[in-house]
């Protein structure tokens, strides 16, 4: 399933975890342990199970201002082995990363710099899909000094939807996500505090890129 002509996704989905000096190990923790939980929720897999395509594209990787490291490369998940394998794996090669993530992938926070990574990842995508998002997950704005509008506006104009996940509940950088990061028509962003709600806010926003012909949720954030 390496070519481009094979079968369909209903979605690419491609997550960047922020590893930057400003994430702690709670944070850190809570970042793997809410995508891990995301991914093996019963509500994702019933969505890729009944999509048109029963299949996702799924891809994961860390960032800070270095350079941004691959934690799960592009594949293939449409059925709970799948999951499994996929959540098990962010969370062997994480601690990887973290033991050395000032060494390998920076501390500053450079935010365009990961969705400039992420918008190339999604055009060497091995796969079609009929929808593509990024969700950047996060606690700071970016410091490294360049604005993320380029970067913003290059995956806008490829139809990508960009979600944004703030760590802990500053609502300047809430606010920040909601100007300066995310965009689409379904895009949101939220805080979450624990491992659970960012189970379920990965998960909500999953489940509707997912699902076959789901009408466009209201922006959380507007509820």
């Amino acid at each position: 399933e390496k070519l481009k002509d094979r079968a369909r996704r209903i979605v690419n989905i491609i997550t960047g975890l922020d590893v930057s000096s400003s994430i702690n190990a709670q944070e850190a923790q809570l970042q793997i342990e809410g995508m891990a939980q995301a991914i093996r929720s019963p509500s994702i897999l019933a969505a890729i199970q009944h999509g048109k395509h029963s299949r996702i594209g799924f891809a994961v990787f860390v960032w800070a201002d270095g350079d941004c490291v691959e934690l799960i490369p592009w594949r293939v998940i449409s059925s709970t082995q799948e999951a499994e394998a996929a959540a098990a794996e962010i969370a062997a090669r994480l601690d990887g990363v973290l033991s050395n993530s000032t060494r390998f992938v920076g501390s500053l926070t450079n935010l365009s710099g990961a969705m400039e990574y992420a918008e190339a990842r999604l055009q060497a995508a091995p796969f079609n899909a009929e929808r593509t998002v990024l969700n950047v997950v996060g606690n700071g704005q970016d410091n490294v000094g360049e604005s993320t509008e380029r970067a913003r506006a290059a995956l806008l104009s490829h139809g990508t939807t960009i979600n944004g996940i703030v760590i802990g509940g500053d609502k300047r950088i809430v606010d920040y996500y909601r100007e300066e990061v995310i965009g689409g028509p379904t895009a949101f962003v939220l805080s979450a505090n624990d491992a659970e709600t960012m189970a379920q806010v990965f998960a909500m926003k999953f489940t509707t890129e997912i699902a076959l012909h789901a009408v466009a949720a209201p922006r959380p954030d507007r509820l």
